[in-house]
């Protein structure tokens, strides 16, 4: 079946067999739970298939029925589910699963929150964007870092697996990809009681990247500018300091001192 990419789904397929081999056998699956998102024509699937001990796929298109469906004879441990992966219940699948998926742009980062909210969820392969690989796997000091390189990074250990030129997709998008290893941290980097303090000055610390960190916190909790300039002081840090050149782990010690919630 000659099956036309839809643009409102970024379908983009990957043929590439040799490369897709090399995916599937570096996220280390065999005899695992997987999920799939956005299985497309199927090219990643079987692969899939053939070393885990299940797989579960989630597509939103059903007019890719037709070359999906007859996998299922192929490989019975097999499931596609055609629903949205972004609305989804996973509660019903196993406790440990390992997400490998060729990522629609335009939704990488709702996918990657799901994936790092599903507590089931333990490991993830995604060939995503480069661009934003770059930007997740950033360090302090680098213009690429952001709030989400914290986020990501405090969830998960991440590495680069492979980068992917963009003419070994079909249609061929405008820029290359990647492929991102995703490992969940089975202990917090942080005491449970003080997590969502950290994820908010995280968040806050990068409003507007141009503004130094006293001016992001100022206005995003009201605190006195010269609280947050003897707060900074105190621990260590220069009152003109930007987010972009506090670690993990200064965001960590800090939300652990933070007394103006």
């Amino acid at each position: 079946m000659n099956h036309q990419a839809k643009k409102k789904y970024g379908q983009n397929f990957l043929r590439d067999k040799n490369l897709l081999m090399k995916m599937v056998r570096l996220s280390d699956i065999e005899h695992k739970h997987v999920l799939e998102v956005g299985p497309g024509q199927g090219a990643l699937t079987s692969f899939l298939a053939e070393q885990a001990n299940d797989v579960v796929c989630y597509e939103i298109d059903e007019s890719l029925k037709p070359i999906l469906d007859p996998l299922l004879e192929k490989h019975p441990n097999l499931t596609i589910i055609y629903e949205d992966f972004m609305d989804a219940d996973l509660s019903h699948l196993a406790s440990e699963l390992h997400v490998v998926a060729n990522v629609p742009y335009y939704i990488t980062t709702p996918i990657l929150f799901k994936i790092l909210e599903t507590e089931s969820i333990v490991s993830a392969s995604l060939m995503i964007q480069k661009e934003v690989l770059e930007r997740l796997l950033a360090k302090p000091g680098s213009p690429s870092y952001n709030a989400l390189s914290i986020v990501l990074q405090y969830h998960a250990e991440a590495s680069k697996m492979m980068d992917v030129k963009r003419h070994m997709f079909f249609p061929i998008p405008n820029v290359d990809s990647a492929v991102i290893r995703l490992v969940k941290r089975k202990n917090r980097l942080i005491e449970k009681e003080y997590e969502t303090r950290f994820l908010k000055l995280v968040k806050e610390a990068f409003r507007q990247k141009r503004k130094t960190l006293l001016n992001n916190w100022f206005e995003a909790f009201s605190v006195p500018k010269p609280l947050l300039e003897s707060f900074l002081i105190e621990h260590g840090y220069p009152a003109q300091v930007r987010a972009e050149q506090l670690s993990i782990d200064d965001f960590i010690k800090l939300a652990r001192v933070w007394s103006y919630d």
